[in-house]
């Protein structure tokens, strides 16, 4: 098992509640949809595309689920794959545990687990303990 560390960066953002207004022209409860691009560097060179679901308690907290579609080069080998998130947002922190659930390319045969944490207006930190077959 090797770990993979990485920075990421937002490059987009788009969140809408069910009825299409933005997520933050509407207070208090509420659920959304979504979607991010994000930049990764470091043992992970590579794009990632989100889409997402979310379930906020209050306009400082969520839960979210989602599916991340990852290209590039990871360790060297180039291809991509797709992680399965479950994470949330408290306190100006958003974190997500993912699982590898496919991979394509060079990256075939990978699986992992890892976990991502990003504070408000910071990159984020990216950790992904693999293995590669």
């Amino acid at each position: 098992m090797s770990t993979a560390h990485a920075n990421a960066e937002m490059k987009s953002w788009d969140e809408h509640t069910w009825d299409g207004k933005r997520y933050d022209e509407v207070t208090g409860p509420k659920q959304t949809v979504g979607g991010m691009t994000t930049a990764y560097t470091g043992d992970l060179d590579a794009t990632g595309d989100l889409r997402f679901v979310m379930s906020y308690s209050d306009d400082d907290s969520c839960v979210t689920t989602g599916y991340e579609v990852v290209t590039g080069t990871l360790n060297g080998r180039e291809g991509s794959f797709v992680l399965h998130h479950t994470g949330d947002f408290h306190d100006g922190v958003a974190s997500s545990t993912f699982t590898v659930t496919s991979a394509t390319g060079d990256l075939a045969g990978l699986t992992g687990t890892g976990r991502i944490t990003w504070p408000q207006g910071e990159p984020g930190r990216f950790e992904l303990d693999h293995d590669l077959r």
